[in-house]
């Protein structure tokens, strides 16, 4: 056996044991001791620290992730008010009840902030704001995030809502910015996967970046360079968020799976990649949806993605169409393959944590999903634009919110019929491995007969 075999084989045995040992409930979860904040969950407390992550906001709260250090250390989420304005940076006095993460409507709360090394919450404390001062490597990230946040003021500023909070969601990560009902309109037409940050968002929308440059004309050599320009400043813009992060890395990888064609060097990477990540947090693959989405859909692209391009390419050379429109139908093609494959792969994660199905979804990603490419172009126009003559700032977002518009018009018309989606109790563990089984043993035998032909 060869060295890179064995080295797969390591990684893929060590992603094994983390799942089945995961299986346990208190399984990587940190022993609490008297130095632990969590050790006073329960008291009143008055606390100094400093808010260590961006804080993560809705249309009623903002939630801060606060840093204590000292002979009691520990992160303690808090809920507050939107106002005052606490955030990344701030140096905060905050006395409250600590309190251990609450079941909240059968959700395992404690297990998924856990995953952040979060074992106490807040919930509306009195705070104030203290002084202190950061470290170099915070002041750089600092600079990071208030340059994220003017970005956010800017489309804000020239985008009704709620196609502003759309825009936010989809530039800069801030999913809690798109209002419930519509999160809960994308689910039911299956567009969800594009507001949340993942490694198939990112595969998909690379996919479909070099698809739309081609279109245009722009050659392949760079069309390569502008996807990997979108990787490396995709998670810059979100604050260098662990998802976005993490996402690239993995996106990439499998981005470069489809256009290179070495699926069992990538597959290593990946494999690779995910092992890592999961050395450095273990709980990532029993508690983080996203995680597990991701790395499923990622396999999913990488191993079913060539069966759907062996018969487009096959389907278009019994056409004979001219170059143009023969880029163009391939684009269509390729976008409702990616999207297909990444729902079919994602399935039983989707429908046992979310327990709803949507029949609709692939005449929502074809109708829809070519919107996000030219979307994005345009919100980046707009945005430096902006910079260079603020004051036609909303004839620069004009296109953008032309294209938003678009998007909740086609997703809340696609959600009306009664069938669009529906509901699926008792889908378990035990369905998903037998659908995962039945999955690739189609999915070989697709394989080999497209191969074949």
């Amino acid at each position: 056996m060869s060295k890179a075999k064995i080295f797969l084989f390591i990684n893929f045995g060590f992603i094994i044991i983390v799942f089945l040992v995961g299986f346990k409930s208190d399984a990587f979860r940190k022993r609490i001791n008297s130095s632990d904040l969590a050790y006073y969950n329960g008291r009143q407390l008055a606390l100094f620290g400093r808010v260590c992550e961006e804080a993560d906001f809705d249309y009623k709260s903002r939630r801060l992730t606060v840093c204590v250090g000292g002979q009691t250390s520990g992160q303690v989420l808090i809920t507050t008010n939107l106002y005052p304005e606490y955030n990344y940076g701030d140096f905060v006095n905050v006395s409250g009840n600590l309190e251990a993460p609450p079941l909240i409507d059968g959700f395992d709360y404690e297990s998924y902030l856990a995953r952040y090394d979060i074992y106490s919450v807040m919930y509306y404390p009195k705070i104030n704001l203290a002084s202190s001062s950061l470290n170099n490597a915070q002041k750089i990230y600092l600079v990071l995030m208030k340059l994220k946040w003017s970005l956010k003021e800017i489309v804000d500023m020239n985008l009704p809502e709620p196609e502003a909070g759309l825009a936010n969601a989809l530039l800069l990560g801030y999913r809690r910015t798109v209002l419930r009902e519509d999160l809960q309109m994308f689910s039911r037409v299956g567009l969800s996967h594009m507001i949340a940050i993942s490694g198939s968002h990112i595969t998909i929308l690379s996919a479909m970046i070099i698809s739309f440059f081609l279109a245009l004309g722009v050659n392949r050599r760079h069309n390569l360079k502008i996807v990997f320009a979108f990787l490396i400043l995709y998670p810059l813009v979100t604050g260098l968020a662990a998802s976005a992060v993490r996402s690239a890395v993995m996106g990439g990888l499998a981005f470069l799976a489809l256009y290179y064609e070495r699926t069992s060097s990538l597959i290593k990477a990946l494999v690779f990649s995910a092992a890592i990540m999961l050395l450095l947090n273990p709980q990532l693959l029993r508690n983080d949806i996203g995680f597990q989405l991701s790395f499923l859909a990622l396999l999913g692209i990488i191993y079913l993605y060539p069966i759907g391009e062996g018969m487009t390419k096959k389907l278009l050379a019994k056409l004979k169409l001219k170059s143009r429109p023969k880029v163009i139908i391939k684009t269509i093609i390729d976008t409702i393959n990616l999207t297909i494959i990444s729902q079919i792969v994602i399935l039983p994660i989707a429908l046992i944590n979310f327990k709803q199905l949507s029949l609709i979804a692939p005449l929502a990603n074809v109708l829809v999903l070519w919107v996000f490419p030219p979307l994005l172009a345009v919100l980046i126009f707009g945005l430096f634009m902006t910079a260079l003559l603020p004051f036609f700032s909303i004839l620069w977002f004009l296109p953008a919110y032309i294209l938003l518009k678009y998007i909740f018009l086609m997703s809340d018309l696609l959600a009306e019929p009664s069938w669009a989606a529906v509901n699926i109790n008792g889908f378990n563990w035990g369905h998903g491995f037998a659908y995962y089984l039945f999955l690739s043993i189609i999915g070989y035998i697709l394989t080999k007969s497209v191969k074949k032909v």
